[in-house]
């Protein structure tokens, strides 16, 4: 990166901050995303079956394409000055331990509305693309909800929605499976009406 090893040792030890342009190089070298390098919390101990799902520090987002489930974690940090909440996508984690290893990072907002959950995030990679990711929360408390991510399709770059599921905590193969289900309900809507809208 350019910098000198005393300079390196300072920044290891907080002695001085890392301006954007090292943070770039730095993630340059290392062949990754600056989100990755930024995204550090806290290891807060709060207790996560007590709080409300958009209090969480971390969630787990699942989506079927096909017959395949695919796995995804999320990052949230309050952001004090602008008193919004940062989200961080990793999107497709074969595994949750080692989530930066995934197929797109996404960032943006999460905002809440009473019972509304809203995510718009953009790709961190390509800003051509962005997903917004909506939910509707029921009054009762509960670990897990479902919505919609809409966004382009992967390989095809078209416009596409699929039933998500949003937990606190991970969910077993067999969990994902039964919420990721589409009820007859919501099919017979979509062939009637042209409407993909999610149940509980």
């Amino acid at each position: 990166i350019g910098k000198s090893k005393s300079t390196v040792s300072k920044y290891e030890s907080g002695e001085i901050a890392i301006d954007i342009a090292t943070l770039y190089d730095i993630a340059s070298a290392l062949n990754t995303s600056m989100v990755i390098l930024t995204d550090y919390q806290e290891n807060k101990k709060a207790d996560v079956e007590q709080s409300r799902i958009w209090q969480a520090d971390q969630l787990y987002m699942y989506h079927q394409s096909g017959e395949i489930t695919y796995s995804s974690f999320m990052r949230l940090r309050k952001d004090e000055a602008n008193n919004k909440t940062i989200a961080t996508l990793y999107y497709k984690v074969d595994n949750l331990d080692n989530f930066q290893d995934c197929d797109c990072i996404y960032q943006g907002y999460m905002s809440h509305h009473e019972n509304i959950l809203n995510f718009n995030l953009q790709n961190c990679m390509y800003n051509s693309e962005s997903v917004l990711i909506n939910f509707f929360v029921p009054i009762r408390k509960t670990a897990t909800i479902s919505g919609l991510i809409s966004g382009l399709e992967d390989i095809t770059l078209r416009p596409s929605s699929h039933k998500v599921v949003l937990s606190k905590t991970p969910l077993s193969d067999d969990e994902q499976k039964e919420l990721l289900k589409l009820s007859k309900d919501v099919i017979k809507r979509l062939r009637d009406e042209r409407v993909f809208r999610v149940d509980d």
